[in-house]
């Protein structure tokens, strides 16, 4: 793929917010946008100048929208491999297939990790309760359930704290493939973003401190007071990774490390994370402008931390405190996102607060005092 020029139209599979924030720096670099979308309420629609209305693994659709691009970008794992081989597109898609065939299969990720000689959590495939049955004294508790295929709308995790959680999952597992995994409490998660351009040049960026609570995204850190020897070993296991899929553009590797001082990967994402414009505030790039560029065939720059910060996603069950905090915090950057419809799988976030500061002290000042950190 050669030079993209601004004013070219890239094409985007798939909607969400991700999509929506991928558009709208595209056109701050010129680009026009279409998106293949499966519901033309989407979020994305609104960032899009042209939109495709159906399936992202329409043969025929993504065809279309090859033809009307010149580049193609997926934004999740929702597509179809074989819908895009199928399809003939893979000239527009400096992405490739490989490590979309990896990252949406939890088990050739990790067969892919174990491969290489990377350290997960011990696992196993499971395909009925008498399965899980069997295999989770080796794997023990905690330990959770997903579903092999990521991407797929409405899909559940189940996590079992306690033998008598698996009489709870009876006539409550649908049918399908599944990973039981032992689950780490307690540890703490980092998220690495790695590139790579035309030449397969691999590239690290600043590694965020990340934080879940029940299974959702809650915040973010990046703050240069972790300790040198982690940040070392998570990127040469990040480089490990990303030498050995062929791809252009950008992925996140996730970790959890143990109260022990244990360093696992957790997974392997394509495109950008929830913590995106965290990187904007404290390198002064977007993730997803390195995403695009580094598809493009731009030049990426080199990007360290600038200053220390810190990116909260506002939950809607929180609106009360979040808007209190409005009127009391003048050094918080707030962002809301068009209302999205809650699903019984997904609650929306408001949005999201950054702050930065020059030192992680100043930092932890400016977050103290809220119910939101």
């Amino acid at each position: 793929m050669s030079f993209v020029y601004p004013r070219s139209y890239v094409g985007i599979i798939g909607g969400g917010h991700s999509s929506w924030q991928l558009a709208n720096a595209a056109h701050k670099l010129g680009f026009l946008v279409n998106m293949l979308l499966s519901d033309p309420h989407d979020l994305a629609a609104r960032a899009a100048d042209r939109v495709l209305v159906g399936s992202c693994n329409d043969v025929n659709l993504l065809r279309q929208l090859a033809d009307a691009s010149q580049v193609v970008i997926y934004t999740n794992e929702e597509v179809s491999v074989n819908a895009i081989n199928e399809a003939q597109i893979a000239d527009k898609m400096p992405q490739g297939t490989e490590l979309l065939t990896i990252t949406q299969d939890r088990y050739l990720e990790k067969a892919f990790l174990e491969d290489h000689n990377i350290i997960i959590p011990p696992y196993a495939m499971v395909v009925s309760l008498a399965d899980i049955r069997g295999v989770i004294d080796s794997i023990g508790y905690p330990s959770i359930v997903k579903p092999i295929q990521k991407g797929l709308a409405n899909q559940s995790h189940y996590l079992l704290e306690k033998p008598e959680d698996l009489d709870r999952l009876e006539n409550h597992l649908p049918d399908g493939s599944y990973i039981l995994e032992s689950w780490v409490p307690g540890a703490k998660e980092y998220t690495i973003m790695v590139g790579k351009d035309q030449d397969q040049k691999v590239q690290t960026f600043p590694i965020l401190e990340t934080v879940y609570r029940n299974g959702d995204f809650h915040s973010a850190l990046a703050h240069q007071k972790n300790e040198p020897e982690l940040m070392t070993e998570i990127q040469r296991v990040a480089n490990e990774i990303a030498k050995d899929i062929h791809y252009q553009g950008l992925m996140s590797i996730s970790f959890f490390e143990t109260q022990a001082g244990l360093l696992f990967v957790k997974g392997i994402y394509s495109g950008t994370n929830e913590a995106a414009d965290l990187y904007e505030a404290v390198s002064g790039f977007s993730q997803y402008e390195i995403q695009l560029r580094a598809i493009c065939d731009w030049p990426v720059p080199d990007l360290y931390l600038r200053q220390e910060g810190a990116l909260i996603a506002l939950a809607t069950s929180v609106e009360p405190q979040v808007f209190a905090e409005i009127q009391r915090r003048v050094n918080w950057r707030f962002t809301f996102w068009p209302l999205i419809q809650a699903t019984e799988h997904h609650q929306p976030t408001l949005g999201e607060a950054v702050v930065v500061a020059s030192d992680y002290q100043g930092l932890l000042e400016l977050l103290s005092g809220t119910e939101l950190w």
